[in-house]
């Protein structure tokens, strides 16, 4: 074969090994959920999303983040029209399409808030917010305790929304009496309506529930989420993850002090205050 055939020859089999050399871009979707996971200026920004980025940065696989309604989005995994989902808590009907990591991406806790104007009965026991109109997230899981109290309907005046801003604004409106909440994404709200003096998280209620990235079974990831549980492990091993958390955290110890202090959040810590330190009796339930 000649100098130049030879050439030829290489540069086409070179051309067709090509795309299999750089790894496809993986798609993850998330919602627009503040301080976790929101669009910056740029770009994705948020807790999560740095600790997703430094994850997929350390196997060398690049992603794409896309913001999407939650129910949506977890559409789009089960349909396999994308490859992952973060920061999502895990139910037995989730489990059936969707191959979680073995690390936590995120813990978080759930609370109740209500407007201080309206102050709600509550004792503890989610059974007594039942003649309340309760506002949650569409497709949104609260935790096993949550869940099966919306199920049972124990709590069975909901009021669904598509995002957790929205939530809010119609506790606002009086449109619902309770919002359940990621205690930190809802404090993260108060401030960017700029109602933290209007509003109250319920006492005795935190509900710690641990958040994952998640891959569509579809599309047969598996080699892939392993990489990334060693990669999430490595990270809170060798101080990656809690530097991270602890960034972000700085700005609520520093502009809101009386609601933060340091909890557990994975192998970071995380702790936010109660906002209000009694249940009180108020008015009968809304029509």
């Amino acid at each position: 074969m000649g100098c130049k055939a030879l050439i030829v020859v290489l540069l086409f089999a070179s051309s067709i090994l090509a795309p299999n050399i750089q790894a496809r871009v993986i798609n993850l979707v998330t919602l627009e959920y503040p301080p976790y996971e929101f669009q910056g200026a740029q770009d994705a920004s948020g807790i999560a999303v740095e600790i997703i980025r430094e994850a997929f940065a350390r196997i060398d696989q690049p992603i794409n983040i896309q913001f999407l309604p939650w129910g949506r989005a977890i559409r789009e995994v089960k349909a396999g029209r994308v490859d992952g989902i973060f920061t999502i808590y895990k139910t037995p009907e989730r489990e059936t399409f969707m191959d979680y990591s073995q690390e936590v991406l995120i813990q978080q806790s759930i609370t109740f808030f209500a407007l201080k104007s309206h102050p709600i009965y509550y004792d503890g026991r989610i059974a007594s917010l039942s003649p309340y109109r309760i506002g949650i997230v569409r497709k949104v899981s609260y935790g096993e305790e949550i869940d099966k109290a919306i199920r049972s309907g124990t709590l069975e005046n909901l009021v669904t929304t598509d995002t957790g801003i929205n939530s809010f604004k119609l506790l606002l409106a009086d449109r619902v009496d309770v919002v359940v909440s990621n205690q930190l994404g809802g404090i993260e709200i108060l401030k960017r309506l700029g109602i933290e003096d209007k509003v109250v998280s319920l006492p005795s209620y935190a509900y710690d529930i641990p958040s994952y990235i998640a891959f569509s079974k579809s599309k047969k990831l598996g080699a892939m989420r392993k990489r990334i549980d060693i990669a999430l492990r490595d990270m809170k091993e060798d101080g990656t993850y809690k530097k991270i958390v602890e960034e972000y955290l700085k700005h609520y110890r520093e502009h809101q002090p009386e609601l933060m202090q340091l909890k557990e959040i994975g192998a970071a810590k995380v702790e936010t205050q109660s906002m209000a330190a009694t249940a009180v009796r108020v008015r009968g339930s809304k029509e």
